[in-house]
């Protein structure tokens, strides 16, 4: 007896999943508040129907078990789906075992962006050619063990056109701090946002798009032209 899952396209804000068995193995999903979900069954044993039954952390949840399988989940938190199949007992089939699965709801993430370290620069000095932008909120759930991390992207906007911040910065995506090192001069506003990412080794799968938020805040950090030399004059009495 084999349990098999197949994901079905996913798209944006959409993510979805087929589950077929006639067995009882177990499977974990991340994904986010009210993304939908598609459960659909095949193999269900003849002479039964297909019942759903779901528990949200342990506890019964409202509304289940019903024939209806669940589309969506708003609160995070952990949700047990079962499926099972059901018969008459007077029919003399055989019902197949249930079959569980946990679709964990992930908490929505925080992001706000910090003052510049350095809130304006001059293209041409030395000692000061970049500004530190850090994080505060975001930080990556302990009910996503090590199947996930956290990746952040920047936008920067010089008044005419908005550009990938990783074109004139860098982005250290352990931290979430965005530095600036462009020398071009000109006003720079910063957008950030974080959503959850599949981590490159991992156990259960990530639905969906992550649960991307945009940052509160934008910050502005201005680099300055390099002034003209000056003329010196020098004359005798």
């Amino acid at each position: 007896m084999k349990t098999k899952i197949t994901f079905l396209k996913m798209s944006f804000l959409l993510a979805s999943f087929l589950i077929t068995s006639t067995s009882a193995m177990a499977a974990t999903f991340y994904t986010c508040s009210g993304t939908t979900l598609n459960l659909g069954v095949t193999n269900l044993p003849a002479g039964t129907s297909a019942l759903w039954d779901v528990k949200k952390d342990g506890t019964q949840f409202a509304g289940y078990p019903s024939a209806t399988a669940p589309t969506s989940f708003t609160d995070p938190g952990s949700y047990e789906v079962i499926l099972v199949s059901q018969t008459d007992a007077a029919s003399g089939q055989c019902s197949s075992d249930p079959v569980s699965n946990t679709i964990i709801i992930l908490p929505p993430l925080a992001f706000s962006l910090n003052a510049p370290s350095v809130p304006a620069y001059c293209q041409s000095n030395n000692t000061v050619n970049s500004s530190d932008i850090t994080q505060t909120g975001a930080a990556l759930s302990p009910v996503s063990g090590s199947d996930l991390v956290l990746e952040y992207t920047y936008s920067v906007n010089n008044g005419t056109t908005t550009v990938d911040g990783s074109t004139v910065g860098t982005i250290d995506q352990a931290t979430g701090k965005f530095t600036l090192t462009t020398t071009t001069p000109g006003v720079y506003v910063i957008t950030g946002k974080v959503k959850y990412k599949q981590a490159t080794t991992f156990t259960n799968t990530l639905l969906g798009t992550g649960c991307e938020v945009t940052a509160t805040t934008t910050q502005t950090v201005t680099v300055t032209q390099t002034p003209g030399q000056p003329t010196v004059t020098i004359t005798a009495p």
